[in-house]
């Protein structure tokens, strides 16, 4: 947490971490086409990056974080993937070796902390003997029971890029590392990624397998080089969608996204729920923690309401929980026509989707008949930087133009996005429960806190070599309504100087003190990037 500090020259130091343009490496393939031979990996490539850096696209795009680097696989000799699924022996081929060796001749093994997929790339690695057995969860049990899980997302894998996870793989009983789960030591954390060390992050890691799955926990002495700790992964975000205009749309809208706080809704949609935060895990999905050892946060969606309604900050009148089941206990939104009757309408702009969906005990119908669980989040209207994580198993899966499940039509991210919707975390594959996002830790990061989305998404993301992806630009930090002290609708140290000069009561306890100061002291060293981050 921040300190106390005495004066305005002092609160605007440099602040000595945050992650940073040239710390990311946006990976594409220039070969990639769509049906209409449109080169998508290319031109997302370039449109955040900008056409300097990713040649042979429109040209002249000024690129939405043109400080980035960028790797177009094409360049590296390996052969070319496609959109969807991908083998494990040829992610390790085509996307580990080929970004490994770039990091290596480059001299950025240790400079880069987040690495960025781009839309065409493949995004779920397929099972090792059992092939895409995680799309179905009755099928699931024996390869779970026998810890010989190996599927994953794409994304996830990388986290752990300089690790041979599927070394030794021959379909037995933990016998890799890419069996199960490996606990994320990022989890949980409240500090950005460029404060952990990542001097050891190319050696081979000590871990152990720990019950069904298994868990794989890390081994040895705190700071020793076999230790996984936080600075020995890469944050990993997607760019992804639809369509080119949709992932343009996400990043537009993830430049500076300013949230209203008096009218930005977050949505807690539970089902079945007694309402209450559990000390201990029980039955209700967002508070699980039976099927892997360690993974479980809190009951999530009770805690994220808590906390949001405990800071001040937000109105609470917009932090909509609802623990009830029924098809009229469902939030819908006014951009769909519903049967009389049905749902709870939300009009206000949402910030944040956190929703049972089909998983919800009561659906609402639209008045074409439609169950509300397929298609809530395009019902919504959005406020710029709204984020999506739903407790479905299959919420990322439509990337790469894989479609949903005829049994799990679950919304999809990918549907968020084209309704105006900014940032998402999710799964590819069936995750179990006990592994989802924590809505809880994204909101005190992202929402309230000064991560960027790569941090923050991963700091909410329990287990890494498993299902879960982010998909936004990760460099993207929310400015509040709250800490805009002058109101000119930029955080910036303007606000604390106006705070120094009239004080107000930022989190609205009733009492204008030195904390009220530290919450807008602290958006200000977030977002005052080009004067306050020290070069290192």
């Amino acid at each position: 947490m921040l300190a106390a500090t005495a004066g305005v020259a002092l609160a605007c130091r440099p602040a000595a971490g945050q992650l940073r343009a040239d710390e990311v490496l946006v990976v594409y393939d220039s070969r990639i086409v769509d049906g209409s031979g449109a080169r998508i990996s290319r031109d997302v490539a370039e449109y955040y990056a900008g056409s300097r850096a990713v040649p042979g696209g429109a040209g002249s795009l000024a690129g939405a974080r043109p400080g980035v680097r960028t790797l177009d696989l094409a360049s590296t000799g390996a052969a070319a993937t496609s959109p969807g699924n991908i083998s494990h022996a040829d992610f390790v081929a085509r996307l580990q070796t080929p970004i490994r060796s770039h990091l290596t001749a480059a001299g950025l093994t240790q400079r880069i902390r987040c690495l960025v997929l781009t839309r065409g790339l493949p995004h779920r690695i397929l099972d090792t003997d059992a092939g895409d057995i995680m799309d179905f969860p009755g099928s699931i049990s024996n390869e779970y029971t026998s810890s010989d899980i190996t599927a994953a997302s794409v994304d996830s894998e990388l986290t752990l890029l300089w690790q041979n996870l599927s070394s030794g793989e021959n379909g037995g009983s933990s016998d890799s590392k890419a069996d199960g789960v490996i606990q994320n030591p990022f989890w949980r954390s409240t500090s950005s990624i460029v404060h952990a060390s990542n001097a050891n992050i190319t050696a081979a890691k000590t871990l152990s397998a720990s019950g069904t799955g298994p868990t794989w926990v890390t081994g040895g002495a705190v700071g020793s080089a076999g230790r996984l700790s936080a600075g020995d992964i890469y944050l990993v975000c997607r760019l992804d969608g639809s369509s080119l205009a949709d992932v343009r749309g996400i990043i537009d809208r993830a430049a500076d996204p300013y949230v209203q706080l008096a009218t930005a809704t977050v949505l807690l949609d539970e089902s079945a729920s007694n309402g209450v935060a559990d000390a201990a895990a029980n039955s209700e999905f967002d508070n699980a923690g039976t099927a892997f050892s360690g993974t479980r946060d809190a009951d999530d969606y009770e805690a994220t309401r808590d906390l949001l309604i405990g800071d001040g900050r937000w109105t609470a009148a917009n932090v909509r929980y609802n623990a009830l089941t029924a098809f009229n206990q469902f939030f819908i939104g006014p951009r769909l026509s519903w049967q009389a009757n049905h749902g709870i309408m939300v009009t206000s702009p949402v910030v944040l989707v956190a929703s049972y969906g089909l998983n919800h005990a009561g659906q609402p119908l639209t008045t074409a008949g439609i169950e509300g669980g397929k298609v809530y989040a395009t019902s919504y209207n959005y406020a710029i930087g709204a984020i999506f994580n739903s407790l479905e198993s299959f919420n990322c899966r439509d990337f790469g133009g894989l479609g949903t499940l005829g049994f799990a039509q679950q919304q999809q991210a990918s549907a968020f996005f084209a309704a105006g919707g900014t940032f998402a975390v999710g799964n590819v594959w069936e995750p179990l429960a006990d592994t989802v996002p924590d809505n809880r830790l994204l909101v005190s990061n992202f929402l309230l806190g000064s991560m960027s989305f790569a941090e923050a998404a991963w700091s909410s993301i329990p287990v890494l070599s498993w299902m879960q992806i982010a998909v936004g630009d990760p460099l993207a930090r929310v400015q509040r309504s709250s800490e805009d002290i002058d109101g000119d609708g930029v955080v910036g140290v303007g606000d604390l100087h106006a705070w120094e000069i009239a004080p107000v009561d930022v989190n609205r306890n009733g009492t204008t003190d030195n904390n009220d100061r530290l919450l807008v002291a602290r958006a200000v060293r977030a977002t005052e990037r080009a004067t306050m981050l020290m070069p290192r």
